[in-house]
């Protein structure tokens, strides 16, 4: 938590703005609440001996607690190259997908709402009666019995009638679980499952898909730009730091030399041959911007000319 709080002090707002530091005080903030409440049953003659009841709010939270803490191991993974591009794209594609999300909940919404207001009060609506017939034949007499048998369908229930409360009926919803248009008797019904069959079923998930291949090509590109802008900020709050060394360190390399691959320079060249530089469509830009050498500059790493019109 103090290493949440100099990151908070370090980067004021836009410490919110990062969805990995959500989980960071999550996964510390609620394993440290579940892991103290069941200190509070501990006895140091027999642990937990003395539990006799397990509280199902506290198996909940543990839960919940080994899901999160999973989680941010996870995403600790992104400081590997080959894990953290799948990170990435999960991330990206959530966020490109989050608004035909909220749009396909809205509908679920809507049509739950609508099936709530039509089978909340099912007396007025006729119910279709599930009979069954059978033999049965006893054991000790084999004398034989005609058997009627009729389904116990109570519409206020919430297993028999999912739709009687809102929460019940979104869920219904949502998998399609259209066992109103089996037992009620009502023409309304069948037009409203079958409008929510086509719209859900047929029309958004074959829309969720294609979108989804789309945003993947887009995600193979920007989970790279991710991971090098993530590495960059690592290195950048890295250098920001206070170190704080026991022994005199050697200071910073004053030049940094890289020595590259001439197959590589040479690949490279001749692929550049028929195009434009990089740069060409800046010369025109900073025409007005020359260099001039200042008179007190000693350690210019640049050399000039004595011409006064470079």
């Amino acid at each position: 938590m103090i290493t949440e709080v100099i990151q908070l002090a370090h980067y004021r707002m836009r410490y919110f703005t990062n969805i990995y530091n959500y989980f960071d005080c999550l996964s510390i903030i609620l394993p440290t609440v579940v892991m103290t409440i069941m200190l509070t049953h501990f006895q140091f003659s027999d642990g937990f001996g003395s539990v006799k009841v397990v509280e199902r709010g506290l198996v909940v939270g543990i839960t919940f607690s080994i899901f999160l803490l999973w989680i941010e191991f996870i995403l600790y993974l992104r400081l590997i190259s080959y894990m953290s591009i799948y990170i990435y794209y999960i991330i990206i594609i959530i966020k490109n997908v989050f608004p035909f999300i909220l749009f396909m909940i809205l509908l679920i919404i809507a049509f739950a709402h609508t099936m709530l207001v039509l089978l909340k009060n099912p007396e007025i609506i006729k119910i279709n009666d599930n009979t069954f017939s059978g033999n049965a034949i006893s054991t000790t007499t084999n004398e034989r019995f005609n058997i009627d048998i009729k389904s116990d369908f109570d519409p206020r229930n919430t297993n028999d009638n999912p739709f009687y409360e809102f929460l019940t009926s979104m869920k219904a919803t949502y998998l399609g679980n259209w066992i109103q248009s089996d037992v009620f008797d009502f023409w309304a019904i069948d037009v409203l499952s079958l409008i929510a069959s086509i719209f859900l079923i047929t029309i958004l998930q074959n829309m969720f898909i294609t979108l989804m291949s789309g945003i993947y090509e887009q995600a193979a590109t920007k989970g790279r730009q991710a991971l090098l802008r993530y590495r960059a900020n690592q290195i950048a709050d890295y250098e920001a730091l206070h170190h704080i060394h026991l022994r005199p360190h050697e200071p910073d390399p004053k030049y940094i030399y890289y020595i590259g691959r001439s197959k590589n320079f040479e690949e490279w060249q001749e692929s550049r041959k028929d195009q434009d530089t990089i740069y060409k469509g800046f010369e025109n830009k900073f025409k007005t911007n020359n260099l001039r050498k200042f008179v007190d500059d000693k350690f210019l790493i640049w050399k000039y000319d004595d011409d006064s019109k470079m």
